[in-house]
């Protein structure tokens, strides 16, 4: 976890800039002070907590020419009352609303007052299934009693207590999930639907699924093709190109396991453990595939890397 604390108006747009993408500081309040604590998370997904005095920041035109961002910024008011207003609409953000901004597009967000809210960065392809587009979707007041929004505000702050403590799997996994919830949220809230997938959608969600789920044991082919909505027959041929589902899901575990293996955080899981860790049903069965894929025992791999 990275922490920035600030204690004036030149290190305030430092600060954002560097934790999030630029913004210019119209003002700030005086004997200004604001911390910001922010986690990567696995798929381009970050999320950050931040405290700050009363200040206003503005998305100038200048910015979005010199420093474009394809994120999208999710805000989750804690406390205190934000305002913003971007292009033709306005939303004031009392604790528990959240609303998604676009950087691509000039916006403003002020706060007359001491403010807590979670920000969640997400890649701008999470709402690509949507059938409206992201300049319906922005500015948006998402009503806190959305399920789906307490569920993402729960699991960022669970996230965010942590620190570092999390590991690339639950960091991983945790990612997974946040984008699910937004996705889901913003349909909700828009009242969306998603549109007819084309057979690039459908391959991507198949790939991002094995990727979400390939510590679970029960993954399997058929789970897989009832996720996408296809048959079994017609995953085989979605995925022909990149492999049969049976050895992408295997692909993708020996992957997640390689990596653990390679990293010091896991040096004290046993090789059971990891096995059982990356969805695995056993060690014997682990070490087999294992061999087999990369020509090499698992113990060799940690060997090596302590060498």
């Amino acid at each position: 976890m990275e922490i920035v604390s600030v204690v004036d108006r030149d290190g305030w747009g430092s600060a954002v800039g560097r934790s999030f993408y630029p913004l210019s500081v119209v003002t700030t309040g005086e004997r200004f002070e604001a911390v910001i604590r922010q986690t990567q998370l696995g798929r381009g997904v970050r999320i950050a907590e931040v405290d700050c005095g009363p200040n206003d920041l503005l998305r100038t035109r200048r910015l979005l020419r010199d420093s474009p961002s394809d994120d999208l910024l999710l805000l989750v008011q804690l406390e205190g009352v934000s305002e913003l207003s971007q292009a033709d609409r306005e939303v004031r953000l009392a604790a528990g609303v959240a609303t998604l901004c676009d950087p691509l597009t000039e916006y403003r967000v002020r706060s007359a007052e001491s403010s807590h809210q979670l920000v969640i960065l997400l890649p701008r392809e999470v709402i690509r299934n949507l059938a409206m587009p992201i300049s319906s979707t922005r500015l948006r007041p998402l009503d806190p009693r959305l399920v789906s929004l307490r569920a993402l505000t729960s699991v960022v702050g669970e996230a965010m207590s942590q620190g570092d403590d999390l590991d690339f799997a639950e960091s991983d996994a945790i990612a997974g999930v946040v984008v699910d919830l937004a996705r889901s949220m913003l349909v909700k809230a828009t009242g969306a639907s998603r549109r007819p997938r084309s057979r690039e959608e459908l391959t991507a969600t198949a790939l991002a699924f094995i990727r979400d789920h390939h510590a679970d044991p029960a993954l399997t082919p058929q789970v897989l093709a009832d996720a996408v909505e296809v048959s079994p027959r017609a995953l085989t041929t979605l995925l022909r190109e990149h492999g049969s589902p049976s050895r992408l899901i295997r692909d993708e575990r020996l992957r997640q396991a390689r990596a653990m293996l390679a990293d010091p955080r896991f040096d004290r899981d046993s090789i059971g453990r990891i096995a059982l860790r990356t969805g695995f049903a056993d060690q014997t069965t682990f070490i087999r595939a294992f061999r087999r894929a990369f020509d090499d025992l698992p113990s060799d791999v940690r060997n090596h890397q302590s060498v």
